[in-house]
């Protein structure tokens, strides 16, 4: 019966951990560190940890499994993740910084969604282009700055000239000042260069 036991200690920090995933399922970003930390999740799945390690168990034999069980059946915290601009120099590292900074930023701004909601938040192309240019660094921008700018630019611009028509549309969103009201922050998009071009050639 002893060997029984200890069969069952051994999986029972996978147990607690499970228990605890499961307690979290569906939260995103900080959230989800904050539930896997909190103290009164981990007792829950603690003591049921124990329960189901000793069920079955008899007399004094149930007090050695449980004070055995309460070696076991503990948290184990995942090590941190690793800095993934770590050995990364010069521009490029400017750029994998600029971009983290930008993932951390949108998990703030989207923190205290839930479901679709979140979804929604992290793809939103406004939101991002906004934290990359409060991020910016001079460099290349990321990738994933570079399309989002470009989709808030153009969605600012069409919404600016909705209901235009014909040859009054191409008008519209070659505007100088339409594109001034668009292109706004440090990020320069394609579509932004024609403002710059009509400053430097009026």
């Amino acid at each position: 019966m002893a060997r029984v036991f200890l069969l069952l200690l051994v999986g029972a920090a996978a147990t607690v951990n499970d228990c605890i995933e499961q307690q979290c399922k569906g939260c995103g970003g900080e959230q989800c560190q904050l539930c896997r930390e909190d103290a009164k999740t981990i007792s829950t799945c603690v003591d049921d940890c124990i329960e189901s390690t000793c069920k079955g168990c008899g007399g004094e034999q149930c007090q050695l499994c449980r004070e055995d069980a309460k070696n076991t059946c503990k948290a184990t915290q995942p090590e941190p993740p690793k800095n993934p601009c770590d050995g990364v120099y010069g521009a490029e590292g400017l750029q994998c910084v600029w971009e983290e900074s930008v993932k951390t930023c949108m998990e703030k701004t989207c923190h205290g969604c839930g479901g679709e909601q979140c979804q929604l938040c992290r793809s939103d192309a406004t939101r991002i282009a906004q934290c990359c240019d409060d991020h910016w660094h001079s460099v290349d921008p990321p990738q994933m700055c570079k399309e989002a700018k470009a989709q808030a630019v153009s969605s600012c611009v069409e919404s600016k000239c909705k209901g235009c028509g014909g040859e009054q549309c191409q008008l519209c969103r070659n505007d100088q000042k339409v594109l001034d009201e668009c292109c706004t922050g440090a990020m320069r998009t394609p579509q932004c260069e024609k403002t710059r071009a009509g400053e430097v050639f009026p």
